[in-house]
């Protein structure tokens, strides 16, 4: 064999070095796509209450709501995204044995639109000596330890509006799971304390005090009212618990629509008219009144076009107008 062959066959022989270099890259490949979960990032648990909600309560002339719930490292973009950013004078601070926080969100309505901070009288149990926490800011620099004043925590943040949503946050380690809450004077609701519990995949909310549910109950009644300033409507309304459903009928239509909806431990309802019963012809929202026998709020196509107030009240006969 020429020695021109020997060093053909050898160079087509790929080096020991060469599959060396190419192994090593897939085997770091490998390495890290099968790095465990422990290293990545804590994912946050987190629901959105829709209408009506589970928790509600009444502070003088504010009406406040649970409108959602988070669970998660308090560091996280999506918990950092709930919180505020950190004025001048303000200083934070995360906990390292309290990485975590438990975000409550609430919606809070106040009478007519007002700029300033109230009260929601809402603080945490922290132990069986009865020590109270109050909930605190949250800032992309760590949360912020609240002011209080003798008559509680002004935490609702109001901005020109009737309405503010702002979301409390307390700190807790990753193992706590389980929060007691308590609705402090002038707060008045049909109860008076509650327990939020973080389960893998939900959150399940106890009222902890005793209390009626504070929804309307079981009625049937008959209501008779205007919507606008001349378009007289008579309703046959039942109530479940929080499910609303009945009929209207407009007088100078004659014809029966279909009702459905729901109404709130304090009393707002949404009704959606029907015609024929599987066409949302419009929409009603508003509030009940002295025991149930009132109803006022605003009437709309489902759009949201030809708003109009209206206001009905029960009948004993529902001929009656």
């Amino acid at each position: 064999m020429s020695s021109l062959g020997c060093c053909i066959r050898w160079a087509r022989r790929p080096a020991p070095f060469v599959i060396l270099l190419a192994v090593v890259p897939l085997l770091a490949f490998f390495l890290v796509a099968q790095e465990p979960a422990a290293n990545q990032p804590a994912p946050m648990l987190e629901e959105k209450y829709a209408f009506p909600q589970p928790l509600q309560w009444r502070v003088q002339n504010t009406e406040v709501s649970l409108i959602g719930l988070a669970w998660g490292p308090a560091n996280s973009p999506g918990m950092i995204a709930k919180g505020r950013e950190l004025t001048k004078r303000e200083q934070a601070e995360f906990f390292p044995d309290r990485p975590y926080a438990l975000a409550v969100c609430l919606r809070a309505k106040f009478a007519t639109p007002i700029t300033g901070f109230l009260l929601s009288g809402l603080v945490r149990i922290k132990n069986v000596e009865g020590s109270l926490e109050y909930p605190m800011a949250l800032t992309s620099s760590g949360f912020v330890k609240p002011f209080v004043v003798p008559g509680g925590l002004n935490d609702l943040p109001f901005k020109g509006s009737d309405t503010a949503e702002p979301c409390e946050f307390f700190p807790a380690s990753p193992d706590q799971k389980d929060f007691l809450f308590q609705l402090r004077a002038p707060a008045v609701a049909p109860f008076s304390s509650f327990r939020i519990v973080v389960k893998e995949d939900k959150f399940v909310i106890i009222r902890a005090s005793p209390g009626e549910e504070g929804t309307a109950g079981h009625f049937t009644k008959n209501f008779s009212g205007t919507i606008g300033a001349e378009t007289a409507v008579s309703l046959q309304l039942v109530a479940r618990g929080t499910e609303l459903s009945g009929t209207e009928q407009y007088t100078r239509i004659g014809k029966t629509l279909w009702l459905k909806g729901k109404v709130d431990s304090l009393g707002n309802f949404e009704l959606q008219e029907s015609y024929p019963k599987d066409q949302v012809t419009g929409v009603l929202r508003g509030k009940f009144s002295l025991g149930y026998r009132e109803m006022t709020g605003y009437f709309s196509k489902p759009d949201g076009s030809r708003l109009q107030p209206f206001e009905f009240r029960e009948v004993s006969n529902p001929q009656a107008r």
